[in-house]
């Protein structure tokens, strides 16, 4: 069973989230700030990770960048109500809050090799990354 870390400083919206993925067949964790979530990446093998952007001390790209350094290979997807965020390398996909489901489960269904028709990917390599443009184009 493929693992997801999904942060964000809501609670009831990472609970929420986390019910929603373990219904499609994840396991989900939740976090609600960047440290917390460093620690349950220490502790646990994640597959992916799921971030708010804007919370409280350390943002969820700066929580991508530290999770990157460690695992490359683990595909991050920032999640906001504040418009597109660039994150360059470290970031996979950022989606707007508004429109997380069915969008989120999309994405990770991409980054995980799920997705119908998708290329696997293959442990040990970057997935390509996803830009907001792109999403948005890709997600209608």
């Amino acid at each position: 069973m493929k693992a997801i870390l999904f942060v964000d400083d809501h609670e009831v919206l990472a609970r929420l989230s986390c019910e929603i993925l373990e219904m499609q067949g994840y396991r989900a964790v939740s976090a609600y700030n960047a440290a917390e979530a460093l620690q349950k990446f220490e502790q646990e093998n994640f597959d992916i990770l799921v971030t708010d952007f804007r919370m409280e001390g350390m943002n969820g790209l700066e929580l991508a960048r530290r999770i990157r350094a460690k695992k490359p290979e683990v595909p991050v997807i920032i999640v906001t109500g504040y418009g597109p965020v660039d994150g360059g390398k470290d970031v996979n996909a950022c989606l707007q809050k508004e429109e997380l489901f069915p969008a989120l489960l999309d994405k990770i269904k991409l980054f995980l090799g799920e997705a119908e028709n998708a290329p696997r990917h293959q442990p040990g390599s970057v997935p390509p990354r996803r830009d907001a443009e792109t999403l948005r184009t890709n997600s209608n």
